[in-house]
């Protein structure tokens, strides 16, 4: 069934508030059964409760779309300790929003690229072949050759802007603090740049022809058939992640392209500057053949290269245990640590922040790292992100933009390698920081 898009304020609170009450009255029914339960049948009635609310939230943010489902992508991607029954009914969400009218798509594409699909395609599927959360997905063909052509949602930009005003107040409620600007506008940023298709052509293009890993493939775009609101890329056969590991993969399967993942985030981060910065599973197709397909190039991050260096350098000293107070002093040169005296340095150090290095750290102390022996790994690592936000109401002012979205990326690819039950040897991102300390 076709939707119309959500784009005020009003109309995204009253989605929000139905939900919120239908959930609570839910929730209410769950505890009151569960007072009459045994212990086991508790717990069944928990999880049928959970799926029931997962659903009624799915419901909302497909009505909602825009960034209120991009947001929700990212809590299902990083946020794996909520209840499973939650994460699954996202997790749905990357590929199941409600498609847009039929009639709707048409006139997009003739008043972007001055003709109706029809007349421009030798052929056009108006049935969707895959939703996302700022798009929908057509196939097409060109020629003989089978393209995918996204066409962006209506009225995105403003329920961007519209939506990131929500956030900011929720933000601040949560990191109990108003200096939270910094974030605001970082995530603003890439969400815009995720709506412009002719800056994800143009990065789409940069890794095609840049990013220099063996096994990875980029899709070619079709500049003629593209603009700043459809763009048109080459089809790429092959499996999202769930549906690979339903074919039973070998280890030596999982561990490839794991490897793959690892190698081209660190690759692009050291040696192009800029790197992928969505780590949704549905941008990652596995080929038969054995090559590892990433696709959409709307949210990229560039990185400075005195960031690389701190990185490296910072990394390096964490896992050769260097003295704490060199640890201190580089955190107090980025900003993350308020000069003060030596001992209040230590203390918001010990903290605030180690525990967190000693959990990024865990991958690159030895030469492989195990996700299968570890699958709680991501987990605990946004546990401690949270524990750290909740009894630090500062943190958030401080932290660097650039350290969020490496982490983010970082984090989302090990819960892909946890879902792979994969073995990443780690050598090659340590070379890297060692050739760029």
């Amino acid at each position: 069934m076709s939707k119309k898009m959500v784009s005020t304020k009003l109309q995204k609170f009253k989605i929000i508030g139905r939900a919120g009450v239908k959930s609570g009255y839910l929730k209410g029914v769950s505890v009151v059964k569960k007072a009459f339960l045994s212990k086991d049948k508790k717990v069944i009635e928990t999880q049928n409760s959970n799926d029931k609310i997962a659903k009624v939230i799915i419901e909302a943010l497909g009505e909602l779309k825009g960034v209120s489902v991009k947001i929700a992508q990212l809590v299902a991607l990083n946020m794996n300790f909520m209840p499973k029954e939650y994460l699954d009914e996202l997790e749905k969400s990357f590929n199941k929003i409600p498609p847009l009218n039929k009639a709707l798509i048409r006139k997009v594409i003739k008043r972007e690229l001055n003709h109706y699909p029809d007349k421009l395609f030798d052929e056009f599927n108006l049935n969707v072949f895959a939703s996302a959360s700022l798009g929908q997905v057509h196939t097409a063909k060109i020629k003989n050759e089978s393209v995918v052509v996204k066409v962006q949602y209506p009225n995105m930009k403003q329920s961007i802007l519209n939506d990131m005003q929500i956030l900011k107040y929720f933000l601040e409620k949560m990191a109990k603090s108003k200096k939270i600007n910094h974030l605001i506008d970082e995530i603003r940023d890439r969400l815009l740049e995720e709506i412009d298709y002719e800056s994800e052509a143009h990065y789409c293009e940069f890794f095609r022809k840049n990013l220099k890993i063996e096994g990875i493939l980029v899709p070619k775009v079709y500049k003629k058939f593209s603009s700043n609101k459809v763009i048109t890329s080459q089809k790429i056969e092959g499996k999202i992640l769930n549906d690979f590991l339903l074919t039973n993969p070998t280890q030596k399967q999982r561990d490839k392209y794991a490897q793959m993942l690892f190698n081209s985030f660190f690759y692009s981060f050291y040696e192009l500057k800029i790197f992928h910065a969505d780590p949704n599973p549905g941008n990652y197709i596995f080929c038969e053949d054995g090559t590892l397909a990433i696709i959409d190039f709307g949210c990229i991050k560039k990185i400075e290269k005195t960031f690389t260096k701190f990185y490296s350098k910072l990394h390096l000293a964490l896992i050769s245990r260097e003295d704490e107070s060199e640890i201190i002093k580089m955190y107090e040169e980025i900003g993350m640590i308020e000069k003060m005296e030596k001992k209040e340095m230590k203390k918001h150090y010990q903290n605030f922040i180690k525990p967190l290095d000693s959990l990024y750290i865990e991958p690159f102390k030895a030469e492989i790292f195990d996700f299968s022996t570890h699958q709680d790994f991501s987990k605990k690592c946004f546990e401690a992100i949270l524990k750290i936000q909740k009894n630090q109401i500062k943190s958030i002012d401080k932290f660097n933009q650039d350290f969020i979205f490496v982490d983010r990326t970082l984090l989302g690819l090990y819960a892909i390698f946890e879902k792979l039950k994969a073995k990443v040897n780690t050598n090659y991102a340590k070379n890297l920081m060692r050739k760029y300390q």
